[in-house]
């Protein structure tokens, strides 16, 4: 099935013991769902944050600058009704300066910008209000959600359940918040060009 993702492989290794003191068989077993449904997301504002010029000299020296909040809309629409997460990929990975949310790129000595991440403020499910929930293993899991990053999957479920719950239609409104780092952790003597990117792919449940 085509993977549908937004912009803001599968591997395996079979390992057979030679000599083993066992059966002389084994088995490879193949699992999975084909789903009738594909779902498409899309952020608003083309999923682009500018932040503009930013001074130096309103940056914290000695501890991170929080710069910019922009409120978007990030929308999943399906062909019908289905449970499925978003994968999170830091596009600019290794650079954020505190090893959580997406990196901004780095300057040109080779010194980590700062970061950013969507904060999910609220989620409406087929008209229905219902809440984002997270899981940091792949799904087996799941808690209440709150910051998008790369080390979770975020899906989303009835108020008051933890169990991702089928939808068709689906309204997240996120806060994207962006943080540079210390300033005298940065060289900043010429423009540096911030430079983040991130994308949120289906994951079909």
């Amino acid at each position: 099935m085509k993977k549908y993702f937004v912009a803001l492989s599968t591997t395996a290794l079979i390992s057979l013991a030679p000599f083993a003191l066992a059966a002389s068989s084994t088995d490879l077993t193949v699992t999975g769902t084909i789903t009738p449904s594909a779902c498409t997301p899309s952020l608003s504002s083309g999923g682009v944050v500018d932040l503009g010029k930013i001074l130096v000299k309103n940056l914290n020296p000695t501890t991170y600058t929080l710069v910019n909040t922009t409120s978007m809309q990030l929308s999943v629409a399906c062909e019908s009704a289905v449970s499925f997460a978003l994968i999170s990929k830091d596009n600019r990975p290794n650079t954020s300066f505190n090893n959580k949310g997406f990196g901004l790129g780095e300057t040109d000595a080779g010194e980590r910008l700062g970061a950013f991440a969507p904060l999910v403020r609220s989620v409406v499910a087929d008209g229905v209000t219902a809440r984002a929930i997270e899981s940091l293993d792949d799904g087996a899991t799941w808690v209440q959600g709150g910051y998008m990053s790369p080390d979770r999957i975020t899906s989303v479920s009835a108020v008051g359940e933890l169990v991702p719950m089928p939808a068709q239609d689906l309204l997240m409104n996120v806060h994207v918040q962006t943080w540079i780092a210390r300033a005298d952790s940065l060289t900043l003597t010429n423009d540096v060009t911030i430079d983040g990117s991130a994308t949120f792919e289906m994951k079909y449940l």
